[in-house]
């Protein structure tokens, strides 16, 4: 079975914040085969330490939050990229960092971004920040997939209010072609509200990185039945294992035809992999 892994950060280790590699980074194995001796990301061996769990496509992820997570340029995303080049890299927007939002992500899609992620919670604005309406626009009308984390953050400084799923649903709302990924899932205590989005709305798609695998129908009861709504994500490479959490999610699924589409079939369809130049697709079952 294919594997696309849709929540992958990047960036040199010393960009992100203290708190982000003691609480996060570092608990999972990955830190010493992706950093050189001072610390930067090397491109390939990052790549390669990815598709060595059995990943065959993936989601690449900057940030701009410098008072929370620190701040991962778009650069860190396109340079994997050039080397593996089905590892897509998303733009990053923060209206608080970036003082024309709509040209720093035209200067990201210039650049290669197929996507963008909002970081609110890290960022300290809203979702349905007025500022981000004109990028969200451009978005809607290119078919460019959205991904908002959704959920609480264990870094230092983040304030969950940024997080508050209401204003997703504004969002959804005020833009209903525009193609939504609830990164997280409402992580925390919000699960409930990100399972009704995605009953409710066709647009709208759950990324289950950063959450326990055995807990995941307890939190989203309704999740085999609506498979074709949730995407695999490791949120590496703070992650004890992608392939080890992908084991544990079949196991507790069992259902091949589901768990293709959450592995899968739901991301190839959903971010146009087969637009983005080479994807290699392996027979190799997991």
């Amino acid at each position: 079975m294919q594997i696309i892994d849709v929540h992958i950060h990047v960036g040199h280790r010393f960009e992100w914040t203290q708190t982000a590699k003691d609480k996060w980074m570092d608990t999972g194995p990955y830190v010493p085969g992706l950093y050189d001796d001072l610390g930067k990301q090397q491109p390939g061996p990052y790549g390669d330490v990815i598709k060595k769990e059995g990943v065959t496509g993936g989601i690449l992820i900057p940030e701009y939050s410098p008072r929370t997570a620190g701040v991962q340029p778009f650069e860190r995303a396109k340079e994997i990229h050039e080397h593996h080049p089905e590892l897509i890299p998303f733009a990053n927007l923060n209206p608080n960092y970036h003082q024309d939002p709509l040209a720093a992500f035209e200067d990201q899609l210039h650049n290669g971004a197929r996507g963008l992620k909002i970081h609110a919670i890290h960022g300290f604005f809203y979702a349905n920040d007025k500022r981000l309406y004109p990028v969200y626009e451009k978005c809607e009308k290119q078919s460019l997939p959205v991904m908002f984390h959704a959920g609480t953050s264990m870094f230092r400084g983040a304030k969950m209010r940024y997080a508050d799923p209401y204003t997703f649903d504004d969002v959804i709302n005020d833009f209903p072609d525009m193609k939504v990924i609830l990164c997280h899932g409402g992580r925390g205590f919000w699960y409930h509200i990100a399972e009704f989005l995605v009953k409710s709305y066709q647009n709208v798609f759950i990324d289950i990185s950063g959450l326990p695998p055995k807990n995941l129908l307890k939190y989203f009861p309704s999740m085999k039945r609506f498979s074709h709504k949730y995407l695999f994500g490791s949120d590496f490479p703070g992650v004890p294992g992608i392939r080890k959490n992908f084991n544990e999610i079949n196991q507790l699924i069992h259902d091949n035809t589901a768990m293709e589409r959450i592995a899968f079939k739901n991301a190839y369809e959903l971010f146009g992999f087969w637009n983005q130049g080479p994807f290699i697709c392996t027979s190799s079952a997991i």
